[in-house]
């Protein structure tokens, strides 16, 4: 029992084994295990990329759909014409922050020059820039029209006045200009 020969281990590379089987046999077996396998995963992938394909085309449709509804209402002539209008709204008020900021406010000035000046003149045109007034005046009462000068004149606020007489017909031509030299108030 001890003393057993122990018999030499080779390898025969002309008999590989399981050569008893034929090629059939072997690809048989690889289909019905190995392969069936292979064809159910890809099958699994296939199927799972069809469905995520079909669900990614529904929501690019209704994504679709919502932007074309969208560009239709930006096309629509009354919201065209309410961007244009809100858009100078904005414009205008951008202008007026502008203005309030950076210019002079002569509110004062003008009411005074206007409340000074007699009924019996009209005032055509009044324009200030920088503390110099000018008035465009029509009127046919002469009288009115040389008190009002003699008051610009003697006016300390007034400096530099003076005055164009035109005549056509019976009206008198009149432009007045001054500088405002002290604050109104």
């Amino acid at each position: 029992m001890f003393n057993e020969k122990e018999e030499a281990k080779s390898i025969n590379l002309l008999e590989p084994v399981g050569s008893g089987e034929s090629v059939g046999q072997i690809s048989i077996s690889w289909l019905t295990t190995i392969g069936k396998w292979m064809l159910i995963i890809v099958e699994i992938i296939s199927l799972a990329a069809f469905g995520y394909r079909f669900v990614m085309d529904g929501k690019n449709n209704d994504l679709a759909e919502q932007i074309n509804s969208q560009v239709s209402t930006l096309e629509n002539a009354t919201w065209k014409k309410s961007v244009v209008r809100y858009g100078n709204y904005q414009t205008l008020l951008t202008d007026v922050k502008t203005v309030r900021d950076k210019q002079e406010i002569n509110s004062n000035l003008i009411s005074e020059v206007i409340n000074g000046v007699p009924l019996t003149l009209n005032v055509e045109s009044i324009s200030i820039n920088n503390g110099k007034v000018s008035l465009s005046i029509k009127t046919t009462d002469f009288n009115a029209l040389r008190s009002y000068e003699e008051n610009l004149k003697n006016n300390t606020y007034y400096s530099d006045v003076r005055v164009n007489i035109n005549m056509k017909d019976v009206e008198y031509d009149v432009s007045i200009s001054f500088n405002a030299t002290g604050k109104v108030e």
